[in-house]
C-alpha cells in the first residue's frame, strides 16, 4: 500500500506581518509628502495652519489680553516697557472708575503719549477757576501717575462759546487759561517739577462738539492733560473709561449724559 499523501494547504491572503508593514509604508509617505508640502507654503499660511492645531490642541502661544501692542516688531526690552506703561494706566483708570468718574473723565492715547480730557463741572464752579474741593481725589490719582513718568505734562483749558463778562475775567480766553494754569498749580503742589508742566486756554476755539446745542457746550467745557511720553511707549487708539481699546486702533466715540446740574442755566461757561 503506498504512501498516503499530505493535502497541499493553500493560504488566503497576506501574512499578518506584511499588512502591518504595508500601512507603516503608507503612512510614512504620507508624512514625508506633508514635511515637503509645508516647506512649499507660504510663511503666512504655515502660521495659520500652526495655530489652528495649538488651538486644537488647547496650546495658547501667549496669554490673552484685551491690551493690544502697536508693533510687535520692535525689540523685546521696548515691547516690556509699553506693556508696563499701559498697565499703569489701567491702574489709573481702575482708580477713577471707584471714584465714579466714569462719565466725566475720558483716557485717549496718542502716538506721542496719552491725554486724559476731563469735563469741567468736575473741577470747578460756574465761572470760576478756583478747583473745587471735590476734585482733589481725581487730580491727587492723575497726580500720582504723571509723577511716575518723566515726559511733558501739558494742561489746557477749554470753554463753550456763551461770552462771559465779569470783574475777574473779562473774556472766555482769561476763564479757560486760569482754569488750566490752576491745575498747572495743583499738579506742582502735589510733587511735578514746576519744568515739566505748561499751561495754556484756548477759550472755545477748539470745540468738540456743537455749540449751538446744550450737550454740544456741555462736551465743550473741559480740561485736557496730556502727557507725552516715550515713542517706545505709545500706543495708538482711544477708549473711555467705560469702554475695552478697539482692536482696529481706531477711537471710540463716547456718549456723555448731560446731568441735571449741565442743563442747569448758567451765567458763565
Amino acid at each position: 500500500m503506498g504512501k498516503k499523501k499530505r493535502p497541499v494547504v493553500i493560504k488566503q491572503g497576506l501574512d499578518g506581518w506584511v499588512m502591518t508593514y504595508g500601512d507603516m509604508m503608507s503612512l510614512l509617505l504620507t508624512f514625508f509628502v506633508l514635511i515637503v508640502s509645508f516647506s512649499s507654503m507660504q510663511d503666512a499660511k504655515f502660521k495659520e495652519a500652526a495655530l489652528s492645531l495649538r488651538k486644537a490642541f488647547g496650546v495658547l502661544v501667549e496669554p490673552q489680553s484685551v491690551i493690544r501692542i502697536a508693533d510687535p516688531l520692535v525689540p523685546r526690552h521696548e515691547i516690556k516697557e509699553q506693556k508696563d506703561f499701559l498697565f499703569e494706566v489701567r491702574e489709573l483708570e481702575k482708580a477713577l472708575l471707584d471714584q465714579k468718574l466714569a462719565t466725566e473723565v475720558q483716557i485717549e492715547f496718542r502716538p506721542d503719549g496719552v491725554q486724559f480730557r476731563l469735563d469741567a463741572p468736575v473741577l470747578f464752579a460756574a465761572g470760576l477757576s478756583d478747583v473745587q474741593p471735590g476734585s482733589h481725589e481725581m487730580l491727587d490719582t492723575l497726580a500720582g501717575f504723571l509723577n511716575k513718568f518723566s515726559g511733558e505734562v501739558r494742561v489746557e483749558g477749554h470753554s463753550d462759546a456763551l461770552p462771559i463778562r465779569n470783574s475777574r475775567f473779562p473774556s472766555n480766553w482769561e476763564l479757560s487759561a486760569a482754569r488750566a494754569g490752576a491745575v498747572a498749580r495743583y499738579f506742582q503742589g502735589q510733587g511735578l517739577e514746576p519744568a515739566r508742566i505748561a499751561a495754556s486756554g484756548f477759550a472755545e476755539h477748539r470745540p468738540l462738539a456743537d455749540n449751538d446745542t446744550a450737550e454740544g457746550r456741555a462736551k465743550n467745557r473741559r480740561v485736557e492733560i496730556f502727557l507725552k511720553v516715550d515713542r517706545n511707549r505709545s500706543v495708538t487708539g482711544g477708549k473711555p473709561l467705560s469702554g475695552a481699546l478697539d482692536a482696529t486702533g481706531a477711537t471710540i466715540p463716547r456718549a456723555t449724559p448731560v446731568t441735571d446740574r449741565l442743563r442747569a442755566p448758567r451765567n458763565a461757561p
